[in-house]
């Protein structure tokens, strides 16, 4: 006997999920500019102290940038920082630099949405969160 899962069940659980996930932070990114600099800057926080400095990533923590993005992705969340203007392919390479990371994105507000709102660990927990 072959077991299919019934498609509302799989719907029902969707929108049970409590946070943002990847493909939302991906189209949210992908639309909104200056979300994508808020989330440029997630990431770019989530370095270390040192490898912001160095504009490099030396620890393999998967948090961050990849060192392919360090050197570009430091340059451009320093001048977001420092509120200088991005000419618009500084702002495409935003959105795509920062669209690589929605699984960190992810992790981050979720953590933050936990923060919150406590009583969401109830529910997180039926997704093994």
């Amino acid at each position: 006997m072959t077991r299919t899962m019934n498609t509302t069940d799989t719907t029902k659980a969707q929108n049970l999920y409590p946070f943002t996930t990847k493909a939302q932070l991906k189209a949210r990114i992908e639309s909104d500019g200056d979300f994508a600099k808020s989330c440029l800057l997630v990431v770019y926080n989530r370095q270390t102290e040192y490898e912001q400095e160095a504009k490099t990533t030396v620890v393999k923590n998967r948090m961050g940038f990849m060192s392919s993005h360090a050197v570009r992705g430091a340059n451009l969340a320093m001048k977001i920082i420092a509120g200088e203007w991005l000419n618009p392919e500084e702002e495409g390479l935003v959105q795509s630099i920062a669209s690589s990371y929605c699984r960190q994105l992810a992790s981050h507000f979720r953590t933050a949405a936990l923060a919150e709102r406590p009583e969401l660990a109830e529910q997180a927990k039926v997704f093994g969160l």
